[in-house]
């Protein structure tokens, strides 16, 4: 996966709209009619579809999507008003920093986005559109940042305790997916297409273990892929963040690297009990002002903004 997380107290604001979204129910109706109008201009039942498949997004329900996708047009009109524009560079240097944390060529990235369904144009397209609802709510959302006691990170501590256990190792199956000297970008897309299909047959429940026989063509292969027990930092840092995430039994996406696909798989997870408060305090701190900032941004979207447009939903 590409990651894009949240770079500035604007940012993470604007992707609050994330938290919204979901794939469509397989019973929902999905042909081109209209199921909206903000201001008079239609959103389709294709649209609302799309835009979930889009952003790989789950587990909410359909009719939040669709309020998602309507302050999505909402905020975009309202960057129209204002003649908002993000820059060139600034859409070049995002997509250059996301290339460099992740160690990828033009030709890996751009083959990770396809194997999510995506063009390196429609992404920089979508990243332009974030930039640019940073800029509008970093206009209305001024002023310092959500006040966080220590009572209050103490609390989210105790609710939360099971999400700061410390996972010490993990062991890791792989089926690896070779580049090739010279590969072309097409050469590197099918790579990653072959890395999709063998993903699939693991989800739709054939043994990990006999599809790493059979097409990995890296250490363990014959093991079943498996390549044994890791502590933090024993692994390249995108490996470790991918196997560390897992849980057991749980087989990763396709993560493109220098030299390769990865499949992981976890079968099993060592602890050794939970982080302490003093050592995560400031994460949650974050956390709780993150929280707080998505309130305030949910408030102004329906006193503020949405009372300023006319938004219709149709039966």
């Amino acid at each position: 996966m590409i990651p894009t997380r949240a770079m500035s107290f604007g940012r993470l604001a604007a992707s609050v709209l994330v938290l919204l979204l979901a794939v469509l129910p397989a019973t929902a109706e999905i042909v081109n009619r209209i199921v909206a109008t903000v201001d008079g201009d239609p959103i389709t039942a294709h649209e609302v579809r799309r835009w979930a498949e889009d952003r790989r997004a789950r587990g909410v329900a359909y009719e939040a999507l669709l309020e998602a996708v309507i302050t999505e047009k909402i905020l975009e009109k309202e960057i129209a008003t204002r003649k908002i524009v993000a820059k060139r560079e600034d859409v070049d240097h995002y997509v250059q920093e996301v290339m460099a944390r992740n160690k990828m060529t033009e030709a890996q990235f751009t083959a990770a986005l396809k194997q999510q369904g995506t063009t390196l144009d429609e992404y920089r397209t979508r990243i332009k559109g974030e930039i640019e609802k940073t800029q509008l709510v970093g206009q209305e959302l001024r002023g310092a940042p959500p006040a966080v006691t220590d009572e209050d990170v103490a609390k989210y501590y105790e609710a939360h305790k099971d999400e700061f256990a410390q996972k010490s190792g993990v062991t890791v199956r792989d089926i690896f997916f070779a580049f090739q000297p010279n590969m072309t970008q097409q050469d590197v897309i099918r790579v990653v297409e072959q890395a999709k299909a063998v993903k699939q047959m693991a989800d739709a429940g054939q043994s990990f273990d006999a599809l790493a026989r059979r097409y990995s063509q890296g250490p363990g292969a014959d093991r079943g892929g498996l390549l044994g027990n890791f502590r933090r930092g024993e692994m390249s840092p995108p490996l470790e963040q991918a196997a560390f995430a897992l849980r057991p039994g749980e087989v990763s996406p396709p993560l493109v690297g220098p030299s390769g696909v990865h499949l992981l798989k976890v079968d099993a997870i060592q602890s050794d009990g939970h982080t302490d408060l003093a050592a995560v305090k400031d994460d949650i701190r974050q956390i709780l002002a993150n929280q707080a900032l998505d309130d305030r941004f949910r408030d102004w979207i329906a006193k503020n903004l949405r009372p300023r447009h006319h938004v219709e939903v149709l039966n």
